[in-house]
């Protein structure tokens, strides 16, 4: 019998009377940091070789490490009796997963998967450290090719399955949008007599289920007379208004979907709209702030076609100058020049102000703005990017930040701000 407070796989992370899993990465092996875990804290260690243990702690050998971790959420899963929701789609899955968790812990305790832990190894580790005495799990299904929520799903077992959208994501390794809706409909798979899908009703035709709830046009849960300003937006749906404290129209998707959860799990969800003026954004995931004169939308965390569109579309609904800072959309294969045009083609559209656009694949967005007159730079540096937005940190605007993950534009955003210091 091990005993142990919580389950670890970065050693930095290790605190007394906790187990590290060593995992093999590619890029570090979990072995190479057993000895650190151990001066750290950890009560012990699951390895897939021998290493050398401290008097009073233990290791255990296994064949797969990831196995075992595998092997001690499904152990969690089989002995909850609570009720397990579990959140895919191409947009909007973090912020939709925080939202649901939010409004259930107002009614139960509430546990779910921490920051972006939607992973082969981010859902084991998350419910091998969740609480057995909630009522509601919540837990964010990642995919970056056919197999991987099926997988998850079959971990997890849960009873609430849904879809936040669906676009063009992942496409080096899913192929086309196709293998997208077949990818992320994975959730659905093996559903039980009482299970309830959730999806958008403009894919629903794309997945029989036996019981489905839809949101968005269409369905009943859409939402009408949407009011977007820097405070937040408003919205009615049924004749209820609703308002979030998130300037986004993507946040009006998260919330119509939330909504719909509530509705599969048999709660009234007009009785939560009250709750969702306190609700606030995920750090990168449009983020409002002030910055001197502008009003700064961080949603730099991740980017891909469909959350681009839906982020450009939000920000030209703003009154003022416009200002669009963004970067590449990674992982698009064959297809990427064909999208990063599409977003130069639609930012000249929406007629916003400035664009300005980094990385090698968003040339081609900066190409086709300015074919279509928009006003547009390119830049192949973040230090030639923030030396130029400096110039403009005291003309009032509206400023979008928004990029694939791998293009860290938040670091923009921190070296105007170090800057400014500096001034």
């Amino acid at each position: 019998m091990m005993f142990y407070k919580r389950v670890v796989i970065n050693s930095k992370e290790v605190q007394e009377g906790d187990l590290f899993v060593a995992l093999k990465g590619s890029r570090h092996d979990g072995h190479d940091f057993v000895e650190e875990a151990f001066q750290r804290g950890a009560v012990g260690v699951v390895v897939e070789r021998e290493v050398e243990v401290p008097e009073g702690k233990f290791a255990l050998v296994v064949k797969d490490s990831l196995e075992f971790l595998r092997d001690l959420a499904r152990k969690k899963r089989e002995s909850f009796k609570g009720k397990v929701i579990a959140i895919a789609g191409s947009a909007g899955k973090t912020t939709t997963k925080e939202m649901v968790a939010f409004l259930l812990s107002k009614v139960a305790k509430t546990c779910k998967t921490p920051k972006n832990y939607n992973s082969q190894i981010g859902v084991p580790l998350s419910v091998a450290n969740f609480d057995e005495d909630c009522q509601f799990w919540v837990v964010e299904v990642g995919a970056s090719q056919k197999g991987d929520v099926a997988r998850l799903v079959e971990l997890i077992k849960p009873h609430i399955r849904v879809i936040t959208a669906i676009g063009e994501e992942h496409l080096e390794t899913f192929g086309c949008l196709d293998d997208v809706v077949m990818g992320n409909g994975e959730v659905f798979k093996d559903m039980g007599e009482e299970d309830v899908g959730v999806c958008p009703h403009e894919v629903s035709h794309c997945y029989l289920l036996p019981k489905k709830i839809t949101f968005g046009e269409g369905s009943e849960l859409s939402a009408k007379e949407i009011d977007l300003s820097t405070e937040g937006v408003r919205f009615k749906v049924l004749d209820v208004e609703v308002f979030v404290p998130i300037p986004s129209l993507g946040v009006v998707e998260n919330a119509l979907c939330t909504f719909a959860v509530l509705q599969a799990l048999g709660f009234d969800w007009k009785n939560f709209v009250e709750y969702l003026r306190d609700f606030r954004a995920v750090e990168g995931r449009f983020k409002t702030y002030q910055m001197d004169n502008w009003f700064v939308i961080d949603d730099a965390y991740n980017a891909n076609p469909p959350s681009m569109r839906k982020a450009l579309q939000t920000l030209c609904r703003f009154k003022g100058f416009k200002i669009a800072v963004l970067g590449d959309m990674l992982e698009l294969g064959r297809e990427s020049e064909r999208f990063h045009r599409e977003v130069g083609r639609l930012c000249a559209e929406l007629g916003i102000d400035l664009c300005l656009f980094y990385g090698p694949n968003m040339k081609y967005a900066w190409e086709e703005c300015v074919r279509h007159g928009g006003k547009a730079e390119h830049f192949k540096d973040k230090e030639t990017l923030t030396s130029f937005l400096l110039g403009l940190l005291n003309k009032p605007a509206v400023v979008l930040f928004k990029g694939s993950r791998g293009m860290r534009l938040e670091e923009v955003l921190h070296g105007l701000q170090n800057e400014k210091i500096r001034i």
